[in-house]
């Protein structure tokens, strides 16, 4: 039973705070506790640390483990760390100092000389914060050699289920283009706020699209987030200016995001995609991911974008599974529950295993 190794290492973990950009403390500490760990090298490049075997076994497939070290910050009232019941509190127990929590019990208690595998472990920064800055960026850059790896496993929060690809997401601003006139006299302009109406009332209606890939639904979304209009309460806005993100299903790329907007837009409005991030692939017929699947574990999509994309659009199979809970994330109250981070490390030991 590794119950109380893995609460005391997310314990450990929550009461080191880590909001994105202040994670230097937790990285050295994190550096610090690895290196007295007999057999294993650990590269750092700012606040990333990768980390593999002192005597890796060339003949095994390479298995990464890859978590984000910040959180998004503590609410006002703060969020005090403590174990009630089988839950443990704390700002990113579920997102996803849970999931690390199990990583580093990998790292220091499971016997990697009897497994079939060969570990590579990354811990980074910056994932919670602008897409650019992610530290996997610069993981990938600086210590290409993560990119060896056969199959990659982002413990962000999943319930312990198994969920597989990731829909892409793009931000889109869309302007629509009227005539300024006094309010008095809207006859003498063109309204781009109303103008807009027809737009808007179509994302209104528009359900969600299920896209089946590989016996599993995605659901591309199109949803209008910020707007803005006007600078003068007596006078008809000459512009309406909206961002809008699209959510679209593994498979599809910029084309097809471009391709919906003129669709909706018809030709009365300009539109940009200023922001895009890809797709994760499905491939349930990955050798490793089939071994994975034999341990009987839950599959699902993920219907959400993480950092399996990164992974999978450099030519590494990558899947989220991790013992946090998706519901939790960035909560007032987050917490993670203990059996599921015994039920995580469990599955993922068998996997690790089986021969």
């Amino acid at each position: 039973m590794m119950t109380g190794k893995l609460t005391d290492d997310l314990l450990w973990l929550l009461e080191q705070k880590s909001v994105t950009g202040e994670e230097k403390s937790l990285c050295d500490d994190l550096e610090v506790r690895v290196g007295e760990t007999p057999g294993w090298n650990t590269e750092r490049v700012s606040n990333n640390l990768a980390i593999r075997r002192e005597s890796p076994d060339p003949s095994r497939p390479k298995v990464a483990f890859a978590g984000h070290l910040d959180t998004v910050p503590e609410p006002e009232k703060g969020l005090p760390v403590r174990v009630e019941g089988d839950r443990i509190y704390g700002r990113g127990a579920s997102d996803m100092k849970a999931g690390d929590a199990v990583m580093l019990a990998l790292l220091e208690g499971f016997d990697w000389n009897a497994s079939w595998a060969e570990p590579i472990f990354v811990f980074y920064e910056r994932e919670e914060g602008p897409h650019l800055e992610n530290g996997l960026e610069t993981v990938f850059e600086k210590m290409s050699w993560v990119l060896e790896a056969d199959l990659a496993l982002v413990p962000e929060p999943t319930g312990g289920a198994l969920e597989v690809g990731c829909i892409g997401t793009a931000q889109v601003e869309v302007v629509f283009r009227g005539k300024a006139a006094h309010s008095a006299r809207p006859w003498q302009g063109e309204n781009a706020m109303t103008k807009a109406e027809a737009f808007l009332a179509k994302l209104h209606e528009r359900e969600a699209e299920e896209v089946v890939v590989d016996g599993l639904s995605f659901y591309e979304v199109v949803v209008p987030t910020m707007a803005r209009s006007g600078n003068a309460k007596n006078v008809v806005p000459d512009s309406m200016w909206m961002n809008v993100n699209h959510r679209f299903a593994p498979g599809r790329g910029i084309g097809h995001v471009k391709s919906v907007f003129e669709g909706l837009l018809e030709g009365e409005a300009e539109f940009a995609v200023v922001d895009f991030a890809p797709s994760g692939d499905v491939d349930l017929t990955h050798p490793l991911l089939e071994r994975l699947l034999e341990t009987g574990i839950e599959v699902r999509p993920k219907q959400a974008w993480t950092d399996v994309a990164r992974f999978s659009g450099r030519g590494v199979a990558a899947v989220n599974l991790g013992p946090g809970l998706s519901s939790q994330a960035h909560q007032d109250e987050e917490y993670a529950e203990i059996p599921l981070l015994e039920e995580s490390f469990d599955a993922l030991r068998e996997f690790l295993s089986h021969p």
